[in-house]
């Protein structure tokens, strides 16, 4: 197992953690995680690949070792702003590598179409965005959230590191029993009761704001403006697998994006990185380097 160092850096009033592997001084490239992970689940990927890289890897903000925001929602345009703090602090003078899974591949991907004079290639896994609303949708949906902020939100807690190992390989049945315990042992932290709860703050868990701040026309303008080639992973059991995306929606939003190719992982579900991290590494290695 490739070794990692943890930097901490202070992005828009927040201390982060991001996770570094390699050779400072080698090619950098950038892994973010996606919605209830750490970067930590990149340690299987990085470790199959190749070549000489600085891999970096931040926690956002409310997640593993980054600090809270001490707020009570967390909007997903704060990500982006925080993306680009970073790839300022660590990558200022020249576009970066990125790769992004699952809320961290949109949040990429946005970021892409945003600043594209910034990303020189970008690999999205498996994310193809939300379930769309309408503005018919938005007073419901405001009411649920309004009501979701009166109540303290909590996520109940673990017995053991082994306990929370066997819910990963509930949720994820391909991996396997020694990845989930080092999974278990970075997405969770002992409580003073003795028990193991996620390290993440419970506010994430507000789907409500998630659903306010996705708007599906803007995602979709971000992505068409995307300049950087573009490689696109998906599993068959993961996103396109998904009840709320059905084939015709996920056929439309496969081609919004121009300069890109494409990879379908099968037998796969939607955390390749941690299900396949070496044929993840063979797909992906070769398009960052070529």
């Amino acid at each position: 197992m490739k070794p990692s160092e943890s930097l901490f850096v202070e992005v828009r009033g927040l201390k982060y953690h991001v996770r570094s592997w390699g050779r400072p001084g080698a090619p950098k490239l950038f892994l973010v995680h996606g919605w209830m992970d750490v970067s930590a689940s990149f340690q299987f990927f990085v470790d199959a690949l190749k070549g000489d890289w600085h891999v970096l890897a931040p926690d956002w903000r409310g997640y593993g070792l980054s600090q809270w925001s001490g707020t009570d929602t967390y909007w997903f345009h704060d990500f982006i702003g925080d993306l680009d703090h970073l790839l300022s602090h660590f990558q200022h003078d020249s576009p970066a590598l990125l790769v992004g899974h699952s809320m961290g591949g949109s949040i990429s991907s946005m970021y892409a179409g945003i600043r594209p004079e910034r990303i020189a290639r970008l690999v999205n896994i498996d994310s193809l965005g939300m379930t769309p609303s309408t503005p018919e949708d938005a007073p419901a949906m405001y009411a649920k959230w309004l009501a979701w902020l009166r109540h303290h939100m909590t996520i109940q807690p673990y017995p053991s590191f082994e306990a929370l190992a066997a819910r990963f390989r509930k949720e994820h049945p391909r991996l396997s029993v020694e990845r989930a315990l080092y999974m278990a042992h970075h997405m969770g932290r002992t409580t003073e009761s003795g028990g193991v709860e996620l390290s993440c703050d419970p506010r994430h868990r507000d789907i409500y704001s998630r659903n306010l701040a996705f708007k599906a026309a803007d995602m979709f303008a971000c992505w068409s403006a995307v300049k950087a080639p573009t490689l696109l992973v998906l599993a068959d059991d993961g996103s396109m697998a998904r009840k709320d995306l059905n084939p015709e929606v996920i056929a439309e939003r496969r081609k919004i994006y121009g300069n890109s190719r494409e990879s379908v992982f099968t037998d796969t579900g939607h955390m390749i990185h941690l299900e396949r991290p070496e044929r993840l590494a063979q797909v992906v290695e070769p398009f960052l380097a070529d």
